[in-house]
């Protein structure tokens, strides 16, 4: 089983979710109430709405794999996602033990 999941026939169109579409959007922004999902800010001018990949796949769009965020909150993510790999992985550990 792919992160994708499966539909009701066992199979799902990958092709759908490679690209973080207008309606894709649309869809988590309502759900999100037109807020950040981590602060609660509501969006507006410059302050988003950015939108993470809860499982780190950038391409897995699913709407259920999407929060929306703003600037600020993204800017944690941003720095996050540029720690990959095994030293990365290290320093993020280490960032959580030491409050960074």
């Amino acid at each position: 089983m792919s992160f994708f999941g499966t539909g009701e026939s066992g199979t799902v169109d990958k092709k759908k979710y490679e690209n973080l579409t207008l309606s894709i959007r649309q869809t988590v922004l309502e759900r999100s109430h037109n807020r950040c999902q981590k602060c609660s800010v509501k969006f507006k001018g410059s302050n988003g709405p950015f939108f993470e990949h809860i499982n780190g796949s950038l391409k897995d769009n699913r709407p259920s794999n999407l929060r929306s965020l703003c600037n600020k909150c993204f800017e944690h993510v941003k720095k996050k996602e540029s720690r990959k790999g095994y030293l990365g992985s290290l320093r993020n550990n280490l960032g959580q033990m030491f409050g960074n």
